[in-house]
């Protein structure tokens, strides 16, 4: 390997971060423009140990809506641990755990806008006829699928609750955690279980 290739995958190596800052710099235009985003290209080492430095202050602050979402998925997760006995069953305690936190996490996930504000960028990149209609598209996709993983992840929590139907202390909690989480069906579904009399109207207004 020769200087030439060297410089060739250097520079190949910048050409992401020209991009990237081209974005950033998008209310600007002319030669400090270029300037700039060929400067970005060039010193890419050095704008990589900065976007490192930010993401991982980013990651490391929580907002004050995810640290509330935090706690409420743990909340759910230790009430509705501690209504069972998994003591000595380690494998038990992991599916437990594993249903129990898809479940609520996916619930949440549905109930909040789903954005990804880069996605127009990319299909720009692309040269997509309409990049406007492709994020709608993708975003489109992105929510139904999140949508067909929660209704997975409620199957298998409504399955678990039913192994555990003689326990009404997990059913109690498994139904005040599905109204913190606003799952209509599953709160339905628990409170029809754990009351077979009650018609399906009456239930659907707790």
């Amino acid at each position: 390997m020769d200087l030439l290739d060297i410089a060739i995958i250097y520079l190949a190596c910048g050409a992401p971060f020209a991009v990237q800052y081209s974005f950033r710099l998008k209310d600007e235009a002319g030669i400090d423009k270029t300037a700039k985003c060929i400067l970005a290209g060039l010193a890419w080492p050095l704008f990589a140990l900065l976007y490192v430095r930010d993401t991982v202050k980013r990651l490391g602050r929580l907002t004050p809506i995810q640290s509330e979402t935090k706690q409420l998925i743990d909340n759910i997760r230790q009430s509705l641990e501690d209504s069972v006995d998994l003591a000595g069953r380690p494998d038990a305690a992991f599916e437990f755990r594993r249903t129990v936190l898809r479940w609520a996490e996916l619930a949440i996930a549905v109930r909040q806008p789903t954005a990804f504000p880069a996605i127009t960028g990319l299909w720009e990149i692309s040269e997509h006829t309409r990049p406007d209609i492709a994020s709608k598209a993708y975003i489109h996709r992105e929510k139904r699928l999140l949508h067909v993983h929660f209704e997975a992840a409620r199957k298998d929590l409504l399955d678990l609750a039913a192994t555990l139907e003689s326990n009404t202390e997990f059913r109690s909690r498994a139904i005040n955690a599905a109204r913190s989480l606003n799952d209509e069906v599953s709160l339905r579904t628990l409170t029809e279980r754990g009351n077979p009399e009650i018609p399906l109207a009456a239930t659907a207004q707790t």
